[in-house]
């Protein structure tokens, strides 16, 4: 089935093929736990969640940009200068290089002042034009496997701003109000709900 696309998404995904080589981006897909196709993996054969830590969503108002990232980042950028408010707890990943993870890199725009998240089956991080890369921010799954969900980009094109969630009521919401769908950067694990 084809979908109707806007020229922004078309632009992204045209972005994605020259510049990002191996990255996995579904669009218009719903993955649940019951998707044909989601692999599964034994617990011998899926990065240790114990090691995994808590990603945070923030906004920088003077940037009006958002990132997701570790709070000991937020603290320490706020210490320097920053002004990222951490807006809520977004989803575990891992911070340093496990077995069976893939890197997911951040880059940033100096002219839009715009944040976007790559992530590298390979491990190389991929040059798209425009921006600099930041540096590898966490440690994801390439698909659905171990008990991941889904990392979600809305992007609001008229601010230039990206915005992650694993949270399809929150992108849904974010799509009502005009935001584009940018499909999925990687797999992540949920929040912890005990």
């Amino acid at each position: 089935m084809l979908l109707p696309l806007s020229s922004a998404w078309i632009i992204h995904a045209v972005l994605c093929y020259f510049y990002l080589g191996s990255v996995s981006v579904v669009h218009g897909l719903t993955i649940g736990p019951n998707t044909k196709g989601v692999e599964q993996r034994s617990s011998d054969t899926c990065a240790d969640p114990s090691l995994a830590e808590v990603y945070k969503a923030g906004f920088s108002p003077s940037q009006r940009a958002h990132i997701v990232q570790r709070a000991s980042v937020f603290i320490n950028e706020n210490t320097i200068g920053a002004d990222w408010q951490v807006q809520q707890d977004a989803f575990l990943a891992w911070g340093t290089p496990q077995q069976f993870t893939i890197p997911l890199y951040a880059y940033f725009n100096p002219t839009t002042l715009d944040y976007v998240y790559i992530a590298s089956s390979n491990g190389v991080p991929p040059s798209p034009a425009g921006f600099s890369l930041v540096g590898p921010v966490a440690y994801v799954y390439g698909a659905q496997e171990c008990g991941s969900v889904p990392l979600f980009v809305v992007f609001q094109d008229v601010a230039g701003d990206h915005f992650l969630t694993t949270s399809t009521t929150q992108r849904d919401e974010l799509i009502a109000l005009g935001w584009i769908d940018s499909g999925v950067v990687a797999f992540v694990l949920p929040l912890a709900t005990w």
